[in-house]
């Protein structure tokens, strides 16, 4: 990540708003700027909304945001972030891509959040990049931008782009901004204010680490149930996960029933069925690409194992969500 401006200068940074943007999300991104400017003597930052003609906005919460401007008579800016959510492929209108590909010329610092990166990557700015989105939209970017190098960062910079897995990694991701411009001991100012004790880097997980989610204290059974995660499109035996990390596959049986109450081949299956359902109702991969995603080579028996585990086919469920209609405020990113 680049920045030129000069420390004593205002920083101008614009929010390119979709439809249903998360509302969280824009918040991490937008209120440390206002905290930035109020613990200065004087104003360090000014923003400016942008949709793509101008008009109001409505966010995950469903009420409307009031807009600065469109894209067309947009004023310069030192930075740009889009901000959307679900579904973002619905948003890559001509006006919009066109834009980023110009600002992108002019040097702007290009930043992308939740789902941003997908209108960035539309508009050919990634490519060869490393870029960061929502977890749950990983498996559809990398299949939609193979060209582009998704991570599992909470956020990424490369060059002249910064891009964020959304939700509270966003605030990471802004007090990284915030550094760049001037300085990091504003950044952590900012970061207590927010009681937010740790600024997070920009190579941390997104995920919840096992011991957090699932409460473990064991750490074999941490290292287990990582390699469990990091393995669902290609799943490991029972036997060799236990020799990875020296127990027999009885003690490990045992770890899992005592700790989880589970066995290892429930727990790896329950895994790979969540997995499972985030792309089903997330994303919009073929039910034969999401089988293999999941570590099934045959979509049928993907399918048998689906019902069984949801009491509903990947399709059905899929044709259902469908049916209902296209809000975004259940989505958390």
């Amino acid at each position: 990540m680049r920045t030129s401006k000069p420390s004593t200068e205002c920083v101008r940074v614009g929010f390119y708003l979709t439809p249903n943007f998360p509302l969280l999300a824009f918040s991490a991104a937008l209120d440390p700027l206002r905290q930035a400017n109020r613990l200065n003597e004087h104003p360090l930052y000014e923003w400016v909304l942008i949709s793509l003609d101008g008009s109001p906005v409505e966010n995950s919460a469903g009420f409307a945001v009031p807009i600065d401007c469109g894209v067309d008579n947009a004023p310069h800016c030192d930075v740009v972030i889009v901000c959307s959510g679900v579904d973002p492929a619905r948003y890559f209108k001509r006006g919009a891509l066109t834009w980023f590909r110009r600002l992108s010329r002019q040097g702007v610092l290009l930043g992308g959040i939740s789902t941003g990166a997908y209108l960035l990557a539309r508009a050919g700015l990634l490519d060869g990049r490393r870029c960061t989105v929502h977890w749950e939209n990983s498996a559809d970017f990398q299949e939609a931008f193979p060209n582009v190098l998704a991570t599992n960062d909470i956020f990424t910079a490369d060059g002249p782009f910064i891009t964020s897995s959304g939700g509270t990694a966003t605030l990471d991701m802004m007090l990284s901004i915030v550094e760049s411009f001037h300085g990091r001991t504003l950044a952590v100012a900012i970061s207590d204010q927010f009681n937010h004790p740790q600024i997070r880097g920009k190579g941390e997980s997104q995920r919840m680490t096992p011991e957090a989610r699932y409460g473990i204290t064991h750490d074999r059974l941490s290292s287990i149930v990582r390699l469990m995660q990091n393995s669902v499109q290609a799943p490991i035996g029972v036997e060799v996960l236990a020799h990875r990390v020296g127990l027999s596959s009885r003690q490990m049986e045992r770890l899992f029933l005592s700790h989880l109450g589970r066995t290892p081949v429930a727990f790896y299956a329950a895994l790979r069925m969540e997995r499972a359902h985030e792309l089903v109702s997330r994303t919009s991969l073929s039910i034969d690409v999401v089988a293999q995603h999941c570590g099934y080579s045959s979509a049928t028996h993907f399918a048998r194992r689906y019902r069984a585990h949801f009491g509903v086919t990947p399709a059905a469920e899929r044709a259902a969500k469908a049916t209902r209609p296209q809000k975004d405020a259940d989505n958390t990113s």
